[in-house]
């Protein structure tokens, strides 16, 4: 059986600041199939040609589907497998499941990953869709390929959804991968690494250099209300040695001549031991790389000692997922379990070893107040953070924060799925969520205050250094933030509520 993997062209705003990076779920399913003798290749059909407006303020991000068509006749596969990395680009993997269908329609067709993982009944509904793979990817897949070309019937393939007489079949997803150590490392030779190497993702402070996403462990141990992570790499944290991983990025720096690495982890400095082991095997080992942590790490993970060592290994910028300045919704609600002065220590130890303090905070969960986004805005004014991020609640499938909301009608149960799923409105980055205490307008607002807070009291000291030194990136960032997203947002939410007065009456 000849495989495909296939990452989809995909559609997103013009000011969302998508790029391109190289997809690793793919590259470890590439690995998988190959450790197995199952005959693969790859095909990533957003990086292989320049993003291209097709129409006002939107781009697609790779190929059209009559060169997707052409491209997947050629390789002739019997079997696609195509990645779904965010519940926005699920309208991607239906377009290009379609091609494949028009191609021949005995192709089968697999997806699986983020909104394959949380709505697997929903995906495999429709008719494009053969088989969706929930949560890791890499046993149940080839266990899948397997059972095809023996013949064999699905019922215990773990976490494989499915299609019997006209009906859907889910598999509950209950095994997960304790070794990481025995997956290998992804396949990057079924791709072109050039194509991402100089055009990667700029994400919170890497440059120019040749840049490659790396991730050491699964899951985490916390258990955040809007958090999704449990039901895609199950309930355990899992963790690859420190050898192991620089292994990993010494390979990335000799093979291919990386020198910027993003650490895709959940939590990566969750185990302190680890993380300063992989600190030190960098410095050990003399790889000289800068490195970043796109995802967050949780503050109370960090000390002095391990920022001390994470700045020696190249890291100049941290992501601090703070989620809120109010206690109460940090620790009662979200369920971080972080103390106020372990944030105020750890952004001052930042300060001190010379690592630039960024930080996550989401607004909109329900018991969300005035008065909590008050102590937000505290926060902000006093952290003196390098960067922030201001998300927006999303109630994801599977999370408490999903449950909550459904059981308190707290959504648009009709519009939810299709807003869930519009990569116009991706995900933290529009409000879902109405209560007594807010409606989406309100934390709008909120967000649009507290990045105000944000550009009056971290940026007024650096207009003029970074108006000289990086004019271009100073006038884009105020062009997306103020008019992009203030201006457009809110006139849009008021248009909508006059809308929506005038049909009530």
């Amino acid at each position: 059986m000849r495989v495909l993997l296939l990452n989809p062209p995909y559609k997103a705003l013009k000011h969302a600041g998508l790029g391109l990076s190289f997809p690793l779920g793919l590259g470890y399913l590439g690995t998988a199939l190959k450790n197995a003798g199952i005959d693969v290749s790859a095909l990533d059909g957003a990086a292989i040609s320049p993003p291209v407006e097709i129409e006002s303020g939107v781009l697609r991000y790779g190929l059209s589907s009559q060169e997707l068509r052409q491209r997947i006749k050629d390789i002739k596969p019997d079997l696609v497998g195509i990645g779904c990395f965010f519940s926005s680009r699920f309208s991607a993997v239906l377009e290009a499941a379609q091609v494949v269908k028009s191609i021949d329609d005995k192709i089968i067709t697999v997806t699986g990953g983020v909104h394959p993982s949380l709505m697997p009944k929903s995906v495999c509904a429709h008719s494009e869709i053969d088989f969706a793979v929930m949560g890791e990817g890499e046993r149940s897949f080839v266990e899948l390929i397997k059972a095809i070309i023996n013949r064999e019937n699905f019922d215990n393939i773990d976490g494989l959804t499915f299609k019997r007489s006209g009906k859907v079949i889910v598999n509950p997803k209950t095994s997960f991968i304790k070794d990481l150590d025995n997956l290998g490392f992804p396949a990057w030779e079924l791709f072109d690494m050039e194509r991402y190497l100089n055009l990667g993702e700029r994400r919170w402070g890497l440059g120019k250099g040749r840049y490659a996403p790396m991730i050491t462990s699964r899951s985490c141990p916390y258990r955040c209300i809007f958090c999704e992570i449990h039901s895609i790499m199950g309930p355990k944290y899992r963790s690859r040695s420190p050898d192991n991983v620089v292994d990993e990025i010494e390979i990335l720096v000799n093979r291919y001549k990386v020198n910027e690495i993003s650490f895709e982890d959940d939590n990566l400095a969750f185990d302190k031991d680890r993380f300063v082991q992989i600190c030190k095997g960098i410095v050990n080992r003399k790889i000289k790389i800068r490195w970043n942590t796109p995802n967050g790490v949780h503050v109370g993970s960090l000390d002095e000692d391990s920022l001390g060592w994470a700045k020696a290994s190249g890291c100049d910028s941290l992501n601090l997922a703070i989620e809120s300045g109010d206690d109460f919704i940090r620790n009662q609600v979200i369920r971080k379990g972080l103390k106020k002065e372990k944030i105020y220590e750890v952004v001052e130890f930042c300060h001190k070893i010379g690592i630039k303090p960024n930080a996550y905070f989401v607004i909109g969960i329900p018991g969300e107040t005035e008065s909590s986004i008050a102590k937000t805005r505290k926060y902000i004014e006093d952290l003196r953070l390098n960067n922030l991020s201001i998300f927006i609640a999303t109630p994801i499938p599977g999370t408490r924060l999903f449950e909550e909301c459904r059981d308190k009608g707290y959504l648009d149960s009709k519009s939810f799925e299709e807003d869930f799923t519009d990569y116009k409105a991706a995900i933290f980055s529009q409000p879902l969520i109405e209560t007594k205490e807010f409606d989406k307008f309100k934390v709008r607002i909120w967000q649009h205050k507290l990045f105000i807070a944000y550009f009056k009291t971290t940026l007024a000291d650096k207009f003029f250094w970074w108006l000289f030194t990086n004019p271009r990136a100073w006038v884009a960032m105020v062009i997306k933030i103020f008019l992009y997203t203030i201006l457009g947002d809110i006139l849009s939410f008021k248009i909508t509520r006059k809308i929506r007065d005038v049909v009530k009456r």
